[in-house]
C-alpha cells in the first residue's frame, strides 16, 4: 500500500489555522476565572515592560509624526474589524435562515455557574501579582532616590571645590604680592632695592 502524501497548505490556510487555534485557546482562557486573570496580569506586565523600553508609548508621549503613524494604524485596523465583523453576521444570519428549527425534545446545555473557590483563587493570584508588581515600581523609585541624592551630593562637593579655587585666586596679601614680584626678573631689581632702602632706615632709627 503505498504511503499517503501528505498535503501542503497554503500560506493562507496554515494563518487561518493558527487564527483558529488562538481563538479556541482564548476562549478556553475566558470561561475559566483562574487563566482569565494569569492571563490578563502576564498582558499586564508585558504592557508595563513595552513601555518602558519605549515600545509603547502614551498619545501625550508621541511625536506629531508618531501620532499620525499611530492613528493611520488604528483606522485600517477599525476598517479591517468592521468588514470582518459584517462578514461573520451576514454568516451567522444566513446559517439562522437555512438551518431547520429545532425539535422540543433536543436538549439545551446549561452554562455552568461559576465556582466561587475558583473566584477567589483567581482574585487571591491578581491581588499577590499586584503586589509583587507594586514592590518592584517601589525598589526602582527607591533606587532612582537614592541615585539623585548622590548626584545632588557630588555637585555640591563640585560647586564647593570650585568657590574655594576661586577665593584662593582673588585673595591677595603682602607676602603674596612680594613672592609675585620676585618672580618677574622685571621687578626683582626693584624688591632688592626697596629691602635695602628699608634696612637702612632701621639701622638709623
Amino acid at each position: 500500500m503505498a504511503p499517503r502524501k501528505k498535503t501542503t497548505l497554503s500560506k493562507e490556510e496554515i494563518a487561518k489555522k493558527k487564527s483558529e487555534q488562538a481563538k479556541r485557546r482564548l476562549e478556553k482562557i475566558k470561561n475559566d476565572p483562574v487563566l482569565l486573570a494569569e492571563y490578563k496580569e502576564k498582558e499586564r506586565l508585558k504592557y508595563l515592560k513595552k513601555k518602558e523600553k519605549g515600545q509603547r508609548k502614551c498619545v501625550k508621549d508621541m511625536t506629531p509624526r508618531e501620532h499620525r503613524k499611530a492613528r493611520k494604524n488604528w483606522v485600517a485596523y477599525s476598517s479591517d474589524y468592521r468588514k470582518k465583523q459584517k462578514i461573520q453576521e451576514n454568516t451567522d444570519k444566513y446559517a439562522n435562515q437555512n438551518t431547520p428549527p429545532s425539535s422540543e425534545d433536543e436538549i439545551i446545555p446549561e452554562v455552568p455557574l461559576l465556582n466561587k473557590e475558583r473566584e477567589a483563587e483567581a482574585r487571591r493570584r491578581s491581588i499577590v501579582q499586584r503586589k509583587k508588581r507594586n514592590s518592584m515600581l517601589k525598589r526602582k523609585d527607591l533606587l532612582i532616590a537614592n541615585l539623585k541624592k548622590k548626584l545632588a551630593s557630588e555637585q555640591q562637593k563640585n560647586r564647593r571645590l570650585k568657590q574655594r579655587m576661586i577665593k584662593k585666586k582673588k585673595a591677595v596679601t603682602p607676602k603674596s604680592k612680594i613672592l609675585e614680584m620676585a618672580e618677574d626678573p622685571n621687578q626683582k631689581a626693584e624688591l632688592i632695592k626697596k629691602r635695602y632702602l628699608a634696612k637702612l632706615f632701621r639701622s638709623k632709627f
